[in-house]
């Protein structure tokens, strides 16, 4: 088991940021009477990105780009970590199953082996196209 801080388990986990950021602003704000400073400018920017990555993590992985790892040679863990970084939802499931019907032909780069195996569980096209997409040889 591992330990995890009080912070990270907290239901209010999630207000620490917001609450540090507004902090840190107010008291920017209180300490001159001049303009506005570009970082305090940009500040609220960048926290509401930051808050914005922080609760869409998927679409965040979504718009990363991927790993592409070779499906005969790759570990189940590396294929895994490839699906989830190009966004592919259940990940975990997706490549136990790219990980099983190996090995691919090699004069295949249309892996049309893995996408008849792949056909029998109904994912969606969109769902094949990105597990393809993260594979080459």
């Amino acid at each position: 088991m591992t330990y995890r801080p009080a912070c990270f388990t907290s239901p209010l986990r999630g207000l620490v940021l917001p609450l540090a950021l507004t902090s840190s602003l107010a008291l920017g704000a209180c300490g001159s009477q001049a303009s506005p400073s570009p970082t305090a400018a940009a500040a609220p920017a960048s926290s509401s990105a930051a808050a914005g990555s922080a609760q869409s993590g998927s679409a965040a992985a979504a718009k990363t780009p991927s790993q592409k790892v070779n499906p005969n040679t790759a570990s189940e863990d590396e294929i895994q970590r490839a699906l989830e970084a190009a966004g592919v939802p259940n990940s975990a499931r997706w490549a136990r199953e790219v990980a099983e019907y190996r090995p691919y032909p090699t004069d295949d780069p249309s892996f049309g082996k893995l996408r008849q195996e792949l056909a029998k569980y109904n994912p969606g096209s969109d769902v094949v196209n990105q597990i393809i997409a993260t594979l080459t040889f």
